[in-house]
């Protein structure tokens, strides 16, 4: 991380080498938390704007509100729609932790794609791709990416490459990235396909705060894989400013 140009107080990411794929990476993170910081600050002024309001309608918060999308509407008490607000951080939380995490795998199923035809995969490039990336562990899927494209992968260097990087999701340190990577597929899969449930009805929740720094710990996987691809088949990597990908 280098200082931020514009306060000199708070740091961002450095220039970095990137494939065309790692490129397209950093852009979809910068669109993400750029959706996620303007959708938390709409929250939050609405909110404040909405409970300055309620005390003024004619049924107070029982007043039933038509909200509008496009061309559809829906009609709720001014209670729920307070309570919706409220709830909507966590709910967003939830969702960018998907996209985040989804983002990653977009830009290896790129990587994949783009790398094929060098080993003479030809046929079933998405099913390979899955195979490589369901149902394992992620040192396992990183042992498959190695037997398909024809690279060496050790998991002590990969555990080298984050040795300086503290991986910390909500409290819970992490000493390898593996671990790391296992952990957050297991709450991918929780939100995605158990509807956030982690039992007796509890939701799983996100600390919002810990998106950015998720991002961050996939700037550093991403160069590390890039790094790998790029020397197995010799793919250029433009040095690229990640604020501005």
């Amino acid at each position: 991380m280098i200082p931020d140009r514009y306060d000199g107080k708070t740091f961002v990411l450095p220039p970095t080498p990137c494939t065309d794929e790692r490129r397209l990476f950093l852009k979809r993170t910068n669109e993400i938390l750029g959706f996620l910081f303007v959708t938390c600050l709409s929250y939050h002024e609405y909110m404040n704007h909405f409970e300055k309001l309620v005390p003024n309608l004619p049924f107070k918060d029982r007043t039933p509100m038509k909200i509008k999308l496009k061309s559809k509407f829906a009609m709720m008490p001014a209670n729920r729609v307070l309570a919706f607000t409220k709830e909507a951080v966590d709910v967003l939380a939830r969702q960018v932790f998907v996209m985040i995490y989804g983002s990653f795998e977009t830009y290896l199923y790129g990587l994949f794609e783009r790398s094929y035809a060098a080993v003479g995969v030809v046929e079933n490039t998405l099913e390979t791709s899955l195979d490589i990336l369901m149902k394992k562990r992620w040192d396992g899927k990183f042992c498959k990416m190695g037997v398909v494209f024809g690279f060496e992968y050790m998991a002590g260097e990969l555990a080298r490459h984050f040795s300086n990087f503290k991986m910390d999701f909500q409290g819970k340190i992490f000493n390898n990235p593996l671990d790391f990577l296992d952990e957050l597929t297991q709450v991918r899969h929780r939100i995605v396909h158990a509807s956030s449930i982690i039992g007796k009805d509890q939701l799983i929740f996100i600390d919002i705060d810990v998106l950015p720094e998720l991002v961050n710990f996939f700037y550093h996987l991403t160069d590390y894989t890039d790094e790998i691809f790029a020397k197995r088949f010799g793919y250029s990597r433009a040095v690229v400013n990640p604020g501005e990908a």
